[in-house]
């Protein structure tokens, strides 16, 4: 886990970018593409900062590079939805975006990132805190969805 997730936000915000630019397949604009790249990011908006809320009231880390620190398995609130809300926040940005974009091409951004954190990111993850919070993480993967 050395890449940040932000890191990989911006990255595949990038190759949105690049290939609504360089590929505009499928163009859409107007006004409910507006209103829908608002919506889905004021959901990012709300899924990251209260995802880092609940880790704040648990006292826990929010350090995505070495979560063997975590100090409380956080299960309550968007954890009960998705193990990952602060992933699932970041991902509906990307939405957000492409849909400002305004190309269908621009959803290879989403599938980069969520391909990228599903294997640099959120697998390491998941080991770290079974080892770390053993048969308690187990039983809350077997309950809550990785993404939604």
């Amino acid at each position: 886990m050395r890449i940040p997730p932000v890191i990989q936000f911006i990255a595949a915000a990038s190759v949105a970018w690049a290939v609504s630019t360089t590929m505009p397949v499928l163009m859409f604009s107007g006004m409910v593409a507006n209103v829908a790249a608002s919506a889905f990011s004021l959901v990012g908006v709300v899924f990251l900062v209260s995802a880092v809320r609940l880790f704040s009231q648990r006292d826990t880390t929010i350090n995505p590079l070495d979560p063997s620190k975590a100090e409380h398995l956080v299960v309550d609130g968007l954890y009960k939805v998705t193990r990952n809300p602060m992933y699932v926040g970041l991902a509906l940005l990307l939405v957000g975006w492409c849909l400002y974009l305004g190309t269908l091409a621009a959803f290879a951004g989403v599938a980069v990132f969520v391909i990228a954190m599903n294997e640099l990111q959120i697998k390491p993850e998941e080991r770290a805190l079974t080892e770390k919070f053993g048969e308690q993480y187990r039983a809350y993967l077997r309950q809550v969805r990785r993404w939604v």
